[in-house]
């Protein structure tokens, strides 16, 4: 009798044991999981960065407003091949000889095209207005961009012209389109004076 008392006091220990290792095992679990979670979220600072900064600690810095300026040319890339700043309408003046909005022709007013620089450009010796000569679709010709040209109503618009216009010296029947807006396609007509 006195084995089987031993026995299950045995069994009992055996049993309490076990009971007593798995909330061990649990009470380590959340040890373990606290101690992780703790170094994770206090061992970690965030420094906040702002955009275009990409540098954590350092002052963004802002571009000038007018970044183009800083440059003889306004920003536009010389004609390929070149070795000025110049294209070749800066000093030519240029007459308006046809105007067609749409299928209708209204009158056409006698303005003067005066370029001045690279990016400027006078109608009928006003205000400066600026104006760009890029290179075109294709290489036999350049786009014109017209900026505030009141002649053909208020906006932007830009025309393919040939390459050799100043050469020419006639801009034929240009579709000019308004780049800000969905208005009417202007053709004109303009000859160097």
């Amino acid at each position: 009798m006195a084995l089987g008392k031993e026995k299950g006091l045995i069994f009992g220990y055996v049993k309490l044991i076990t009971y007593l290792c798995i909330i061990i095992k649990n009470i380590m679990k959340n040890i373990l999981f606290l101690l992780i979670f703790g170094v994770l979220f206090t061992s970690c600072k965030k420094e906040t960065i702002t955009p275009g900064n990409y540098q954590a600690g350092t002052q963004p810095t802002n571009p000038p407003n007018n970044w183009q300026s800083g440059y003889g040319n306004g920003g536009v890339l010389p004609p390929w091949g070149s070795t000025g700043n110049n294209n070749d309408a800066v000093g030519t003046t240029w007459v308006l000889t046809y105007m067609k909005v749409g299928f209708a022709t209204p009158p056409l007013p006698v303005d003067t095209i005066r370029f001045t620089t690279n990016t400027s450009y006078t109608i009928n010796g006003g205000a400066v207005r600026s104006y760009q000569l890029t290179s075109g679709v294709t290489l036999s010709s350049k786009t014109l961009t017209l900026n505030y040209h009141y002649p053909f109503g208020s906006g932007n618009y830009a025309g393919e012209v040939a390459s050799t216009f100043v050469a020419d010296g006639v801009i034929l029947n240009c579709q000019f389109k308004n780049i800000n807006s969905t208005t009417e396609n202007i053709f004109a007509s303009f000859k160097k004076i």
